[in-house]
């Protein structure tokens, strides 16, 4: 006898895109499941709305790489690896899960032959001591940790380092990288993002750091939404610099 589950009104997810010739410019709010955000080729990406906690009446354009069509992933990449590419980075480093996805399509683009990946996943022979606690918008009750493989570390060594990412938000997660690769002696020349989610990371990095925010570039940029009547509506307060 088969089983089969019900889930009923948890929506679905998935991007669109809009040639710019078919809307010339951002209609107005409010908007209803999804945000058009314009890609740096002229076109349009609507991302569907995801409602935050805990009272859900704010939410942020969502986008989540590994779920994204192929053609906004390759659009994505391509548009960071010529933000990256006057940084003149040596080597790639990519944060798991997602920033891993854009990491290897970037490091590809700029001509590497590899890049380094941080792992959610310590394995057997992997160093307390290389590794940090990461919290994110999306995981903010289960903080993880990151870890970079030892055998990883020559790659690093008198490198110039690129940190690619999907997207920055609370600034959590890219501050766990940075402070990753100040530990391990490394330089970095820039971070790079898909998308730049509200400001509030500028807060969390430069009161880390005030060369920090400086180091982050993005291809797009949204503010946060507020729940209003008939949908969702920008907060421009909240637009990243």
């Amino acid at each position: 006898m088969t089983s089969k589950l019900h889930y009923q009104n948890r929506g679905s997810y998935g991007d669109k895109i809009i040639p710019a010739a078919d809307m010339p410019s951002l209609p107005p709010p409010p908007y209803t499941n999804s945000f058009p955000v314009k890609l740096p080729d002229g076109d349009w990406a609507e991302l569907p709305f995801l409602a935050l906690p805990e009272d859900f009446n704010t939410a942020i354009a969502y986008l989540c790489i590994t779920e994204n069509s192929f053609d906004l992933e390759d659009r994505l990449s391509t548009a960071m690896a010529d933000l990256a590419r006057p940084l003149a980075p040596d080597i790639v480093v990519g944060m798991p899960t997602l920033g891993m996805v854009l990491a290897a399509s970037v490091a590809k683009k700029l001509g590497h032959p590899y890049y380094v990946p941080l792992s959610y996943s310590r394995k057997f022979w992997f160093e307390d001591e290389l590794s940090t606690p990461v919290v994110s918008i999306t995981s903010p009750l289960k903080p993880k940790t990151v870890f970079i493989d030892p055998r990883m570390l020559s790659r690093l060594e008198g490198k110039r380092i690129l940190l690619v990412e999907d997207v920055i938000s609370t600034g959590g997660t890219v501050l766990a990288e940075l402070e990753l690769m100040k530990k391990l002696g490394g330089t970095v020349v820039g971070v790079i993002t898909a998308i730049k989610e509200t400001n509030v990371w500028q807060k969390t990095l430069g009161d880390a750091s005030p060369d920090y925010p400086a180091l982050v570039h993005a291809p797009i940029s949204c503010p946060l939404f507020r729940k209003v009547t008939g949908g969702w509506a920008p907060d421009m307060s909240t637009m990243p610099d």
